[in-house]
């Protein structure tokens, strides 16, 4: 019964890849449902160039454990405004994510979020619209239990499919499916990029305790077109070091991005 949610509809079809638990899921259902995905489809990963490197290797085992071609594209700061890269080329020193603030002058935050607009969105769209596609239904790898995330408007282009939401899949179902695999994402991969600015507050003091030397978000800035929360990033890390107590409390933005509840990435 359930694998009737995830029959293909008619047309052009993006299935959005976000390098997550909860999308990959998605592709395994859309596969095991339709068989090998026609041409009609596409399977796109956008490396925004500060994922996880786990979280890029883990994608290349999707690809090839299940025989999936994925396409991998990036964000570039003139025409044709995206570049189509693989496993070895991908940008692992945040390349696409620097560009990107550079050609807008504009550093994103919780207000306006150009990063996921741009690295993820836009390069997918602009990539799909280059193959010759005109209109296509787009699959977001969202839950029946993010409901704050299911309010996502169809685009001019696009029309928006959400399946695992009218499966009624829930973040359980998805753990449990991955416990069942011979491969998994590595514990303690968190989704998106890394220091992403809609983390929590906990999970940022974790990340840069975790990687000290990790300065993109301070060398963002320094760029000079503004900061990524309220206060710079070197209050930020100050805080993380010395008054970690402040950090332990999670936070939450009601925001459709699914980073903010370490969720992934609607793009």
């Amino acid at each position: 019964m359930m694998a009737s949610r995830f029959t293909l509809p008619e047309g052009n079809i993006h299935v959005t890849l976000s390098g997550g638990r909860t999308s990959a899921y998605l592709l395994h259902e859309l596969l095991e449902a339709n068989g090998d995905l026609p041409e009609r489809v596409k399977v796109v990963f956008a490396n925004t160039g500060r994922e996880d490197p786990r979280t890029l290797d883990f994608v290349q085992q999707i690809a090839q454990r299940w025989s999936m071609p994925i396409t991998w594209v990036q964000y570039l700061p003139d025409a044709p405004w995206f570049e189509i890269v693989s496993h070895n080329s991908a940008a692992r020193n945040g390349e696409p994510f620097e560009a990107m603030v550079k050609h807008k002058r504009f550093t994103p935050n919780g207000g306006k979020r150009i990063c996921t607009e741009q690295l993820k969105v836009r390069a997918a769209r602009r990539m799909l619209v280059a193959c010759g596609w005109t209109q296509w239904t787009k699959t977001l790898g969202i839950r029946a239990d993010e409901p704050h995330r299911h309010e996502q408007a169809d685009q001019p282009r696009e029309k928006i499919w959400m399946p695992l939401v009218a499966a009624g899949v829930t973040r359980p179902m998805v753990l449990d499916f991955w416990k069942a695999q011979p491969f998994d994402l590595p514990e303690g991969v968190d989704s998106n990029c890394l220091l992403c600015f809609q983390f929590g507050l906990a999970q940022l003091a974790r990340q840069m305790r975790e990687d000290p030397e990790d300065d993109f978000p301070e060398r963002i800035e320094a760029l000079g077109f503004g900061t990524f929360l309220k206060h710079p990033w070197s209050e930020i890390r100050e805080f993380a070091f010395s008054q970690t107590d402040m950090f332990e409390t999670p936070r939450r933005r009601r925001s459709p991005c699914g980073a903010a509840d370490n969720e992934e990435c609607a793009a």
